[in-house]
């Protein structure tokens, strides 16, 4: 989670766009005037004629497309290299008539240099030497704050937190009032140092300044607060945090987090409606995930929604056609009282499954449909599993069958077995079989009677 804040937190700010943004050294410039406008000037030192050309003829060598021309123009051929140009621009440095605002221009030019030869180590510590310039003379308060930007960001993407924190704290200083993409990427520094309170105070700042804006909250600004509450283990603040989120972001990834929350308040109700409100938006997609919100719709006694719930991922060819989920639609319909559907389900399981419980759920639904001839041969299907556990019960049942169709031998026989292996069902087996012999006598006397 920590890396994926991290890159998200990067691409967010685009740090390397905002680095390559700082290489015209004239266009800073440019930039650094327009501020000035704004605010007090600072008093900097001129840059000299022959300084310009220097530094000129150095840009051109780091980064020839970067230099002013018409439009069609070619980029002029630059005499030297990148390396050739930041060697100019060290020994620039090292002469003792340059002034403090043309240092700081020497120095950010050499961090794009070292840039584009992919030097991190140099490119940041150029823009430490841009910022010692200031501490011995004055330079423009747009280079300073790009500076500091830069060093922040670059020391954050080397998980340098403590040292990001620093330089954004000092960016804040000078940039006199708050920032919410500066002040997101305060609150993830925190997180990634495992300051959590520090950073949900941060993000929080974060949703008062842009609520002060009056601009919308981005989507990974909002769930940083999430994961903070959840690191907190602030289980109320993270589900209302989620509420809001799924309204204004109806991602499944929120939803379903939202849903877990529920699971874990033991608000049960609130997280089938949650999973089943990802059903209706068509984001359940896996056979896991619908064979899920099917137990739990049959756990809630609405079985017969599950069975619907299960067909839909059958037709749909989202849930696996195989005896486990064809087992789960029977008991569906079985116990939604559906008992045609449920004798249907129930054969297509056995199809996939040798299982006594299988044919012994078959012969139950059959018997229930007054189709004991074919409970029977289920019944006696299911007795054919040697693992089959409740063979009493089967017994006891096919006997039941048998009587319905008469076959009061059969069904002596089969309350006699049930008898043996349960002897709590002793007594009223043996109850079944005096009647048994009871019906027997009397349908004997009944046919002499017709007889004579």
């Amino acid at each position: 989670m920590k890396q994926i804040i991290q890159l998200m937190t990067l691409i967010t700010l685009g740090i390397f766009a905002l680095v390559v943004c700082d290489v015209p050294v004239f266009n800073a410039v440019q930039s650094a005037e327009t501020e000035q406008k704004k605010k007090k000037p600072r008093r900097v030192p001129a840059l000299t004629q022959s300084f310009y050309k220097k530094m000129s003829e150095a840009q051109l060598m780091i980064d020839p497309e970067s230099m002013p021309r018409e439009e069609g123009e070619p980029a002029p051929i630059p005499n030297g290299t990148p390396q050739d140009g930041i060697d100019l621009l060290l020994s620039m440095t090292k002469k003792r008539r340059v002034n403090s605002n043309e240092l700081s221009q020497l120095w950010n030019m050499l961090a794009f240099g070292y840039y584009t030869l992919g030097d991190t180590n140099n490119t940041i510590r150029a823009y430490e030497e841009v910022l010692k310039a200031g501490e011995i003379g004055v330079i423009t308060e747009a280079l300073e704050k790009n500076s500091l930007r830069a060093l922040f960001q670059l020391y954050y993407s080397r998980e340098n937190y403590k040292k990001s924190l620093g330089f954004i704290e000092r960016w804040e200083v000078l940039n006199g009032k708050p920032d919410a993409q500066v002040t997101y990427l305060k609150a993830t520094a925190y997180y990634q140092l495992e300051e959590f309170r520090d950073a949900l105070k941060w993000a929080l700042e974060l949703e008062n300044i842009v609520v002060a804006e009056g601009r919308e909250l981005k989507e990974n600004w909002i769930y940083l607060q999430v994961i903070l509450y959840n690191e907190l283990e602030d289980i109320d603040n993270v589900i209302r945090v989620l509420e809001a989120m799924v309204v204004m972001f109806p991602k499944k990834m929120y939803w379903m987090h939202l849903a877990g929350m529920y699971s874990e308040k033991e608000w049960e109700s609130r997280a089938l409606s949650a999973y089943y409100a990802i059903y209706l938006q068509g984001l359940l997609v896996k056979n896991s995930e619908v064979v899920m919100l099917a137990q739990r719709l049959l756990n809630a006694d609405v079985a017969y929604e599950a069975a619907m719930v299960l067909e839909k991922g059958f037709k749909e060819e989202i849930v696996e056609l195989d005896e486990k989920n064809l087992r789960l639609l029977a008991t569906c319909y079985t116990v939604a009282q559906e008992m045609s559907k449920a004798i249907i389900a129930w054969t297509r399981a056995s199809e996939y499954a040798e299982d006594g419980v299988i044919y012994y759920r078959l012969a139950q639904a059959l018997a229930q449909q007054d189709r004991h001839k074919e409970a029977v041969t289920a019944y006696e299907q299911a007795l054919d599993d040697d693992e089959l556990e409740n063979r009493s019960d089967t017994f006891f049942w096919m006997a039941i069958s048998h009587m319905s169709l008469e076959n009061w031998n059969q069904a002596s026989t089969a309350f006699r077995q049930a008898g043996k292996l349960d002897k709590r069902l002793a007594k009223q087996t043996r109850q079944y079989i005096r009647y048994i012999t009871g019906e027997k006598r009397r349908q004997a006397a009944l046919k002499d009677m017709l007889n004579g």
